[in-house]
């Protein structure tokens, strides 16, 4: 039996699986739940109170959470010390940031019938983006790949504007007689869409890595030196690159 798996494949692994979680539940929902006029939102697929499969759906859900979220911060923590190096400021914060915004994650789909959950849908969300800007800036910042970087920034910067304006409408920052619920219900699909196309695409924008599959699923790099950071090098003395990737 295979023991290995691409780093990069399981990141995209992990978001599809929770992206097929909600279709799923999106047909239980419509089909057994729900009427035949009803536009379930992001939150409802998962409601546990909501319907007589309610749990079911919301087991299904969380389920799709923790293996994403799983998937998430074993490659992301493994490649912020591919790209930073380790035990640098960068790192540090970059590891902050994957269990920051897992961990709110977990806790937003855990609490559904949370009074304030969509609170926490904004922090998870926020966190979220913070962090994939800061994985997106150190790649473009190694010098590769550029097409391939330039086009995920370009997914990022759709998702940061549907969030905001999901944000903008729930916090009635904007009057919801000018867009209908189901505008703003296709804005949260929309929204769950590009977070797992730019997580697919920052999948195969990270340095290369294999995860050994066990009882505890461990990651490796496949450099040659994975230790050092794949950002340019200074010397100590000029200040200048020395040891610039691609050069």
């Amino acid at each position: 039996m295979q023991d290995t798996f691409d780093a990069g494949c399981l990141l995209s692994l992990g978001v599809l699986i929770r992206l097929a979680a909600a279709a799923i539940n999106y047909e239980i929902y419509c089909m057994l739940d729900g009427s035949a006029s009803d536009v379930p939102s992001i939150t409802e697929l998962s409601d546990y109170a909501t319907g007589t499969r309610g749990p079911w759906r919301y087991a299904l859900s969380l389920l799709s959470v923790v293996f994403s979220d799983g998937c998430c911060c074993l490659v992301l923590l493994h490649a912020s010390v591919q790209l930073h190096g380790r035990h640098t400021s960068g790192a540090s914060l970059l590891q902050a940031l994957v269990i920051g915004s897992s961990g709110l994650d977990f806790v937003q789909a855990a609490t559904t019938e949370f009074r304030l959950h969509y609170v926490l849908i904004q922090m998870a969300g926020c966190t979220m983006c913070l962090t994939l800007l800061h994985i997106l800036f150190v790649l473009y910042r190694t010098g590769r790949q550029t097409q391939r970087i330039q086009t995920a920034c370009f997914t990022f910067t759709v998702l940061c504007m549907d969030l905001v304006l999901v944000a903008a409408l729930h916090n009635h920052w904007i009057r919801e007689q000018s867009l209908s619920s189901v505008t703003w219900t296709a804005l949260e699909y929309l929204g769950m869409v590009l977070y797992t196309a730019v997580m697919v695409q920052i999948g195969g924008l990270l340095p290369a890595a294999t995860v050994k599959l066990g009882w505890l699923p461990r990651i490796v790099s496949d450099e040659s030196a994975a230790a050092k950071s794949l950002l340019p090098k200074h010397s100590p003395d000029s200040g200048r690159p020395y040891n610039k990737v691609g050069a």
